[in-house]
């Protein structure tokens, strides 16, 4: 019999070895976030996959990764990741949590489909060393 396999790749690990976010990857490495998620968690990220990014221009893109619009970047980025596991089986109807980013963030589950926002979880529960990753198809934009 065998055991079930335990990952020890963390969130930044795992998004590297999966290819789908190149563009995910480089916006923490800008932002610095990348050490923030090597660390001990949990953590939870809703990772936009590099089609999200797609949607965005290219011009406001590369703005975002400017050393000026920093703040900005990680401000962004924060929307995406919680200070918490939360799989999606902990999800019944809609939650409120509170991203690191400090903004209220709306999670909710409709005819079995997890929504971050307006943004429809595509792949869940991704298990990592620290955390649990869930690929989304867009990337969360500020509410105001």
């Amino acid at each position: 019999m065998f055991a079930p396999s335990i990952t020890s790749a963390n969130i930044i690990n795992k998004l590297n070895e999966s290819g789908k976010f190149t563009k995910l990857n480089e916006t923490l490495i800008k932002s610095g976030l990348n050490k923030n998620l090597e660390g001990d968690g949990p953590f939870t990220v809703f990772a936009p996959l590099d089609d999200a990014f797609a949607a965005i221009s290219a011009q406001t893109y590369y703005g975002l990764l400017r050393e000026e619009n920093k703040k900005k970047l990680v401000n962004i980025l924060g929307r995406h990741v919680f200070s918490k596991k939360v799989t999606s089986s902990k999800i019944n109807g809609e939650i409120k949590l509170k991203a690191i980013n400090g903004e209220e963030i709306t999670i909710k589950k409709v005819n079995g489909i997890v929504y971050i926002n307006e943004a429809e979880v595509v792949t869940a529960d991704i298990e990592t060393s620290n955390g649990v990753i869930h690929y989304i198809n867009r990337v969360l934009q500020p509410l105001n």
